[in-house]
């Protein structure tokens, strides 16, 4: 297999991981649904621009899109026993819903021993999400309302913390939040 195909493969088996079209990844990247198309079936060199852009909205690393064991690596997968709304109640079905990891990107926050929250790996800032980032070398998790000036704020054990603009430079995002978790209960097999 040629490195073109290889990254086409890739790149084909992150978008349907994703449910995205290629006419969404072309919007990406700024260009036709038929130029991205052509990159996933290895007819077109892609630039390394490209592939940091693809990279970064994928959340993975660009050896990841460039490895030739992508589709092949083991992949972290969760598995639950799966309930779905049924009429005007709820029923189990016969086939589990499992949550697979392509790039190990998931943290789990472990509050205590009842509240664990879990992130996904994202280096972008998504208004109205709980983040997980670093400010000033220490690690937060808060949602960050920006003013039209550029400065910010955020709360952190219910005092405000601001941000100036120039500080805005310098905070690092690692990740939004995906899930929480609140049990009523302590149970040590879970997390």
């Amino acid at each position: 297999m040629t490195f073109k195909e290889t990254i086409g493969k890739n790149l084909t088996y992150l978008r349907n991981m994703k449910n995205l079209s290629p006419t969404q990844l072309g919007e990406v990247l700024n260009i036709t649904r038929q130029a991205y198309s052509n990159y996933e079936k290895g007819n077109r060199d892609i630039s390394a621009e490209a592939l940091k852009v693809l990279a970064n909205y994928y959340g993975v690393t660009l050896d990841l899109i460039t490895s030739s064991t992508l589709i092949d690596a083991s992949q972290p997968v969760i598995t639950f026993q799966s309930i779905a709304p049924n009429d005007d109640s709820f029923e189990f079905k016969t086939l589990p819903l499992t949550v697979t990891n392509i790039n190990s990107s998931l943290m789990a926050v472990k509050y205590n021993e009842l509240l664990i929250k879990i992130f996904e790996a994202n280096t972008s800032y998504i208004p109205d999400i709980e983040l997980l980032f670093e400010f000033k070398d220490k690690l937060y998790i808060a949602k960050i309302d920006y003013l039209p000036n550029g400065d910010g704020i955020f709360y952190h054990n219910g005092k405000p913390i601001h941000i100036t603009k120039q500080q805005n430079k310098s905070l690092v995002y690692i990740g939004t939040l995906l899930a929480t978790i609140n049990k009523e209960y302590e149970n040590d097999n879970f997390f």
